[in-house]
């Protein structure tokens, strides 16, 4: 599946390492997705709300649906979250720029999640 096929298929994404900083791409990502109409939990182990939304400490803690998981932290921080994902039955990792290398991805598609590894941001446009 492509990317626009994700974005028209799938409404319930989480974002991972979502922050506060209104000039950081998580930040951006979290906005972009709520301002299309999707439903968006955003995951960090820092904050617990951002503006009105609460934000959630782990995958598991959020008790909606999840299609999708964008990751925006760095890929030394991604496999807890890629554990977090088999056991909630996510199949989608879609994976920021600069989230990710060879041996990250091929983990992700052992465990039978597909990765999808393009900018949301440019994607949702």
């Amino acid at each position: 599946m492509n990317p626009k096929e994700i974005l028209n298929k799938y409404y319930h994404f989480a974002v991972v390492g979502v922050t506060t900083n209104k000039e950081k791409y998580s930040y951006k990502i979290f906005k972009r997705l709520k301002d299309c109409g999707y439903d968006v939990y955003g995951v960090s182990p820092i904050y617990d709300k951002i503006e009105d939304d609460i934000i959630y400490s782990s995958l598991e803690a959020i008790e909606a649906p999840i299609d999708v998981v964008v990751f925006v932290i760095k890929k030394e921080y991604a496999i807890s979250y890629i554990d977090e994902m088999t056991a909630l039955g996510i199949h989608y990792a879609w994976m920021q720029p600069n989230t990710y290398d060879d041996e990250l991805l091929a983990y992700i598609k052992n465990v039978g999640i597909t990765p999808i590894t393009a900018c949301i941001l440019i994607e949702s446009q």
